[in-house]
């Protein structure tokens, strides 16, 4: 069942041909695959190039030798270039901003009694990447996507408090070159 499955897939998807240059002028949604938490608003403004708006999420809960919560959240603006906009599979580079909040509270036992450790941290952030995506007929695609480079400015606050209380506060710049691939999906209407 499993094989009649994916061959039914696969000659859908060769079905008929579509290309990025489809998008144009349209609205669409994408989302990551098996690494969820993070939505786009895409709007197709030509035959070459999209408009990006990321939205984000992450939250956990652990609870450990004491108790952890992080909530995560990040939005900002993109735009994305197609190199082939005629060709079902199209390569595209895309330049994003975001800017984002953290905040982690980690409580638990100390030897002076217990602790609680409250880390708040505001960035913004500027991402360079690149893909290659793939068209269907049916006004949706799949897209394999990774960042390649990224430069950061962070301002974090740590607040701990036992049986006295320390705050502290710093700023840090950070830039990173790597691959982080993910299989996206996209909707576009």
């Amino acid at each position: 069942m499993k094989r009649w499955l994916a061959l039914a897939t696969c000659v859908l998807l060769a079905a008929a041909d579509a290309g990025a240059a489809d998008i144009a002028g349209k609205w669409g949604i994408g989302a990551a695959v098996f690494n969820g938490g993070e939505v786009s608003l895409i709007r197709g403004h030509s035959a070459r190039t999209a408009w990006l708006f990321d939205v984000g999420m992450q939250q956990e809960s652990v609870e450990a030798e004491g108790h952890d919560d992080i909530v995560a959240v990040f939005a900002g603006p993109g735009v994305r270039r197609f190199a082939r906009p005629g060709d079902s599979f199209s390569p595209y580079w895309d330049v994003r901003v975001r800017g984002g909040y953290l905040q982690a509270h980690d409580r638990g036992p100390s030897a002076f009694g217990s602790f609680t450790n409250t880390t708040t941290s505001w960035a913004a952030t500027g991402q360079f990447g690149f893909g290659l995506e793939y068209f269907t007929s049916w006004h949706f695609s799949v897209a394999v996507h990774s960042d390649l480079a990224q430069v950061s400015y962070e301002h974090r606050t740590e607040t701990l408090t036992s049986t006295f209380t320390r705050r502290t506060s710093q700023n840090s710049v950070a830039s990173a070159i790597r691959l982080s691939p993910a299989l996206y999906a996209r909707v576009y209407f």
